[in-house]
C-alpha cells in the first residue's frame, strides 16, 4: 500500500469519526442501550471476520502482551460503555455537542499520561488549561446564572461520565502503544462492549429501539463509524504519515460540532464554536510540546 493511499484512508477515518457523537446520540436516544449495544456487537463481529483473512483473529495467536488484552482491553471497553452512557443522558443538542468536546480532550490526556508509560517527558499543562476553558465556554456561554445552575444540576453526571471516558481512551492509547505489538484487538473489544450494553438493556427491560426509522442510523453507526473507521485508521497509522494523522485529529472537535449540529438539528452557539476552537488549540499546543525523537530515546 502506498503512503499517499494510506494517508487518504486515515483522513477518511477522521472524517467518519466526526459523525461519532451525533450518530451515537441518535442510536442511544431515550436512554435505550440495546441498539448501541447491538451496533457495537455487529461492528466487532465484522472486524473479527475481517481479521480472519489476515490471520489475526485469535488473541492467543497474536504477539500482544497478555496485559494488552486484559488491562488495555478493559480501558477500551470502559470507554465505549461510558461514551454511550454519557451521550444518552440529555435530549438537549447543545449539551450533547458540549459532551463531545469533553470527549475530544483525549489527545491532551494521552500526552499527560505518557510519562507514566514511557521515558518521554511532556508538559501539556497549557493545553489542558485551554481545553478546560473551551469546555466552560461551550457550556456556559450566554447563560444566566439561574440557567447555568439548572443545567449543571441536571447534566453534571453526564460530563463526569464523559470525562472518565476520555481518560479511559487516553489510557488505552498509551497501553496499546506499549503492549499491542503488531496486534489489533478492536474487533474483540467492540464485541465485548456491545455485549455489556446488551446486558444493561436486558436488565432494564426497555425496548430495543430498533424501528424502521433506526435502520439507517444503526447501519451508519455499526458499519461506518465503528467498523470501517477503525479499519481505515488502522491502515492509516500503520502505512501512512502518523504525524499528519495526529495533526488532523486535533480538528475533530470542530468537525464533530459541524456534523452534530446538522444531524441533531441543534444550533451551535458562539460559545460552542469558541469551545471547539480552544479544545483543538489545546490539543495542538500539547502536541507541539510533546516528545521529539531525542526525548523518546
Amino acid at each position: 500500500m502506498g503512503r499517499s493511499t494510506a494517508n487518504l484512508l486515515g483522513v477518511l477515518a477522521l472524517l467518519g469519526w466526526c459523525m461519532n457523537v451525533g450518530v451515537t446520540r441518535h442510536v442511544a436516544s431515550g436512554h435505550v442501550f440495546g441498539l448501541p449495544g447491538l451496533s457495537y456487537a455487529v461492528a466487532g463481529i465484522a472486524l473479527i471476520f475481517f481479521d480472519c483473512f489476515r490471520g489475526k483473529s485469535l488473541p492467543w495467536k497474536c504477539d500482544a502482551a497478555p496485559k494488552f488484552w486484559t488491562i488495555g482491553g478493559g480501558a477500551f471497553v470502559l470507554f465505549c460503555v461510558l461514551f454511550v452512557f454519557a451521550l444518552s443522558w440529555s435530549d438537549d443538542a447543545t449539551v450533547v455537542l458540549s459532551l463531545g468536546l469533553v470527549n475530544y480532550c483525549w489527545p491532551v490526556l494521552i500526552l499527560l499520561f505518557m510519562p507514566f508509560f514511557t521515558n518521554c517527558h511532556v508538559r501539556p499543562l497549557f493545553g489542558i488549561v485551554l481545553c478546560l476553558i473551551g469546555i466552560c465556554c461551550a457550556m456556559l456561554w450566554g447563560m444566566s446564572m439561574e440557567k447555568m445552575l439548572r443545567g449543571m444540576s441536571e447534566n453534571w453526571p453526564a460530563f463526569l461520565i464523559m470525562a472518565a471516558a476520555a481518560v479511559a481512551w487516553a489510557l488505552y492509547s498509551n497501553l496499546a502503544g506499549r503492549w499491542a505489538g503488531n496486534s489489533s484487538g478492536t474487533g474483540w473489544f467492540e464485541l465485548v462492549s456491545g455485549l455489556i450494553l446488551l446486558v444493561v438493556w436486558f436488565f432494564e427491560g426497555g425496548p430495543l429501539g430498533f424501528t424502521a426509522n433506526m435502520v439507517a442510523p444503526f447501519l451508519l453507526h455499526a458499519l461506518a463509524v465503528n467498523a470501517t473507521c477503525y479499519l481505515l485508521w488502522d491502515y492509516g497509522i500503520r502505512y501512512g504519515d502518523l504525524s499528519l494523522m495526529g495533526t488532523l485529529a486535533n480538528f475533530l472537535p470542530l468537525g464533530s460540532i459541524l456534523f452534530g449540529a446538522w444531524y441533531l438539528g441543534g444550533e451551535p452557539t458562539p460559545g460552542l464554536w469558541l469551545g471547539g476552537i480552544l479544545v483543538s488549540l489545546g490539543a495542538i499546543v500539547s502536541r507541539r510540546g510533546g516528545p521529539n525523537k531525542k526525548d523518546a530515546a
